[in-house]
């Protein structure tokens, strides 16, 4: 099985795909820290699922561009969804909220949207391990674990 991780900081990303590599033992975890290096993977690569920060980097810190795309997990799903991709996504965020949105309203906006592949949010805090037990309860439902090598 093949995951991507879109996160832009460092120390949650490892958090995040340490824990998914403990939890399925047979995944191919890669790591994207920006919305165009996400996309870009998405359309050369098939992945079976993908771990969303909301607000990422329009770019990889290393380029000139250093502008945040707030919601910008959520266009990275309406970029694919608009070239025919469909991929399990779900959502983690230290933010309590999505803008100006309660995360249970973006919930039920994202259920609407993508009732297929939407597999929920979850809540991130570094002292709180629940986001462990949120995220694995969401892997385990909505994957078939299979042998990938990357």
């Amino acid at each position: 099985m093949r995951v991507l991780v879109v996160e832009d900081d460092k120390l949650k990303m490892k958090d995040i795909q340490h824990f998914i590599k403990e939890e399925i033992k047979e995944v191919c975890v890669e790591c994207a820290e920006s919305y165009a290096t996400a996309v870009s993977m998405c359309y050369s690569e098939k992945y079976d699922f993908i771990v969303l920060d909301m607000n990422i980097p329009r770019y990889d810190k290393t380029d000139n561009d250093k502008s945040i795309i707030y919601n910008g997990g959520e266009m990275i799903i309406r970029e694919l969804v608009s070239e025919d991709i469909f991929l399990k996504f779900a959502f983690v965020s230290g933010y309590e909220t999505v803008g100006d949105e309660s995360i249970a309203s973006f919930d039920e906006r994202m259920k609407k949207y993508s009732p297929s592949t939407y597999c929920g949010f979850v809540f991130f805090e570094v002292n709180d391990d629940s986001w462990k037990q949120n995220l694995g309860k969401i892997l385990k439902d909505q994957l078939y674990v299979k042998r990938t090598d990357c």
